[in-house]
Formats: structure tokens, C-alpha cells, sequence
């Protein structure tokens, strides 16, 4: 039964494979003539800009004033790339460092954990450390309005005598 399956479903595979290569090359053509008509439109908007502005300051003052802009903008594209990448390299040091630190902390975890089963007294000392951890991690849901930074301010100002 599966036999007679197999070349129905590598018929299927190869039309779908054949089909695919089809419809990518029709969109590279496609998207290729979209790109020259983008880039024409985009020429005749600068040639019609540097018209325009020649009327006012003379043809060198217009092609150096469309030149000026397009390496301000130029500039500005490439400060704000600079700065995603600075902000992306730093969110990866973070990670790396605080990924660093987990694999630190599971690794002594696994290296002790012989230790701790051989001795009941100092497993039920570990055991109680990881819960007064945890509770005082997640003592915010536990009870609201005691976790951190409780205390510090009074929910009602003293009375006046």
C-alpha cells in the first residue's frame, strides 16, 4: 500500500518544488522592474528638486545644495545604524553575562548535588535555602504591598495632636 504512495507523493513534491522555482523567478523578474521604475522616479525627483532650487541659486548651488542634502541624510542614516548596533551589541553583552551567570549557578548546583544527597542534614539546609530564595523572590505575589521597598514610606501620615 505505502509503495504505491511513494511516487504519488514525489510526483506531488516535485510539481510543488517545480511550481515554487516558478513563482520565485516571477517575482525576482517582477520585483527587478519595480526597483528600476523606483530608482527612475526617484532620479527625476532629484533632477526636478535641483531644477527648481537652480531657478533660485544658480546651477553649481543647486547641484552642491542636492549633493549637501543627500550626504546629510546620508550621515543621519548611518548615526542611526551606528546606534541600533550599539544598542543591540549591548543587549547581547547583557545576555551573554547574565546567561554566563545562570550557566555559573547551574553548574556549581550539579557539581554539589553528590554532596547534598550523601548528607541529609546539609540537603534539608539546601532545601530550605532554595524555598527562603524563592519566597523572597516572589514575596510581592505572595503577599502585595510587604516585598520590596515596604516600610519605607507610611500608607497614612501620623496623626496631629
Amino acid at each position: 500500500m505505502l509503495a504505491g504512495l511513494a511516487p504519488l507523493l514525489a510526483s506531488l513534491a516535485a510539481m510543488d518544488a517545480n511550481a515554487f522555482i516558478q513563482r520565485a523567478r516571477r517575482n525576482a523578474i517582477l520585483y527587478a522592474f519595480m526597483l528600476l521604475f523606483v530608482l527612475t522616479a526617484y532620479g527625476t525627483l532629484v533632477a526636478a528638486a535641483a531644477i527648481a532650487i537652480a531657478q533660485r541659486m544658480g546651477a553649481i548651488g543647486a547641484l552642491l545644495t542636492v549633493a549637501g542634502g543627500a550626504l546629510f541624510l546620508a550621515l543621519v542614516m548611518f548615526l542611526i545604524a551606528r546606534g541600533m548596533s550599539r544598542a543591540e551589541e549591548k543587549r547581547k553583552r547583557e545576555a551573554a553575562a547574565s546567561s554566563g551567570s545562570r550557566a555559573l549557578m547551574v553548574t556549581a548546583a550539579i557539581s554539589a548535588l553528590p554532596v547534598l544527597i550523601k548528607s541529609r542534614p546539609i540537603a534539608l539546609l539546601a532545601l530550605a535555602g532554595g524555598l527562603g530564595f524563592l519566597a523572597m523572590k516572589n514575596i510581592d505575589t505572595l503577599a502585595p504591598g510587604r516585598g520590596r521597598g515596604a516600610g519605607r514610606y507610611p500608607a497614612e501620615p501620623p496623626a496631629q495632636p
